[in-house]
């Protein structure tokens, strides 16, 4: 019987599949239970939805309910209500009927109209009249808060991809609306997060933005390289595998510590291990995991202007700091010092890369690899 591949990547990871990560999720777990709201901010594919999932299974019992919601197919108003509805009802009441009594019950001003399926535990939907939703949003946005009440317990309602309603007409109009009605919340609370990094940091950073000082700010660090070389060994050897440290070493450093990358890279060296890690497979699963992303990097690369790649060329090139200095620009056809700055806020807005302590870096491990093979 063949044994199953010990390392996950492209979706949430749970049990013995997550590694480390617990003073965030005892965090989060406090959170939860004492009613603190989270804005819960890293780059893509660092694990924060595996985090909130894990906190939240944690934390729930009989006086704490966590609801779970994905804003990604969220493009307007009307959509958030109708999937923050269903979230909430999935989370507080175990069977349809009690979710229908729900509604009659709290959203008296407003008249839902409902879909069941031939699942009507799990497949059904919820819509509006935008009419009637613009006249009462905040008895939809009070809805938690009312069951709580109402039920004796107290609720987290989890909104990942939350970076999408900077995207609805009329935006910061909704946001001042959310914060306005969650923020007198006490039976009810909220943990937001999302995979665009910079646009997370603009909801809750900046401070003339309504979501600014919401909660808890956490910025999620690496996962540290003593603790992935312990998960990696580990996941090998209960396998019946062995990989030299030499090459757990090599897999934190070419994946920069990215948690999707670590998984990914270690899956498919494992798959291609027989009995022991050697040099010809650590490289052919290396090269496997740049020719699967490729497709990715060149579509984000194609479009790009020449004085942009010429900026990721010197970024990865090694020039990390003073990238608007009279050499580089000459060096790399930057143009102005205005130019370069402005090529830099874009490359930032497009999630390419990061600036963190004056530093510039790519946000994606891989692509850099991908970068410097075909680019450089």
């Amino acid at each position: 019987m063949k044994k199953e591949n010990p390392f996950y990547f492209g979706r949430m990871v749970a049990g013995n599949a997550f590694t480390d990560r617990e003073k965030d999720a005892r965090r989060l777990v406090a959170n939860f239970h004492n009613g603190i709201n989270t804005a819960l901010i890293s780059p893509r594919r660092w694990g924060k939805s595996s985090l909130v999932k894990k906190a939240g299974e944690a934390a729930k019992d009989k006086d704490l309910r966590i609801a779970y919601m994905d804003a990604f197919s969220s493009r307007s108003e009307p959509d958030f209500y109708a999937a923050y509805t269903r979230a909430v009802l999935t989370a507080c009441s175990s069977h349809w009927e009690e979710r229908l009594n729900s509604l009659k019950e709290f959203l008296r001003r407003i008249t839902p109209k409902i879909t069941i399926g031939l699942d009507p535990e799990h497949d059904f939907s919820i819509g509006f009249d935008w009419d009637e939703v613009q006249q009462n949003a905040d008895e939809i946005l009070n809805l938690p808060e009312k069951i709580a009440q109402a039920k004796g317990f107290k609720i987290a309602v989890c909104i990942d991809e939350f970076q999408n309603i900077a995207s609805f007409g009329n935006s910061l109009a909704f946001q001042k609306l959310l914060r306005s009605v969650w923020q007198k919340h006490e039976c009810a609370c909220y943990c937001l997060y999302g995979s665009k990094f910079h646009m997370m940091q603009e909801l809750f950073e900046r401070q003339s933005m309504p979501f600014y000082r919401f909660g808890d700010l956490i910025h999620l660090d690496k996962i540290g390289e003593k603790d992935w070389k312990t998960f990696i060994r580990a996941h090998f050897e209960q396998s019946g595998k062995s990989i030299d440290g030499d090459f757990i070493s090599k897999v934190i450093h070419d994946t920069d510590r990215h948690s999707y990358y670590v998984q990914q890279l270690s899956h498919l060296i494992w798959e291609k291990t027989q009995y022991a890690v050697d040099e010809a497979i650590y490289n052919e699963a290396l090269n496997d995991m740049i020719f699967q992303n490729a497709i990715l990097y060149q579509r984000d690369t194609e479009n790009m202007s020449a004085t942009q790649l010429n900026f990721l060329k010197a970024v990865a090139s090694g020039e990390r700091r003073n990238l608007t200095s009279a050499d580089i620009l000459k060096k790399y056809r930057l143009g102005t010092s205005a130019n370069a700055v402005k090529v830099k806020k874009y490359l930032l807005n497009a999630e390419i890369i990061d600036v963190r302590n004056r530093e510039v870096s790519f946000i994606d491990p891989v692509y850099e690899l991908w970068f410097r093979q075909e680019i450089l």
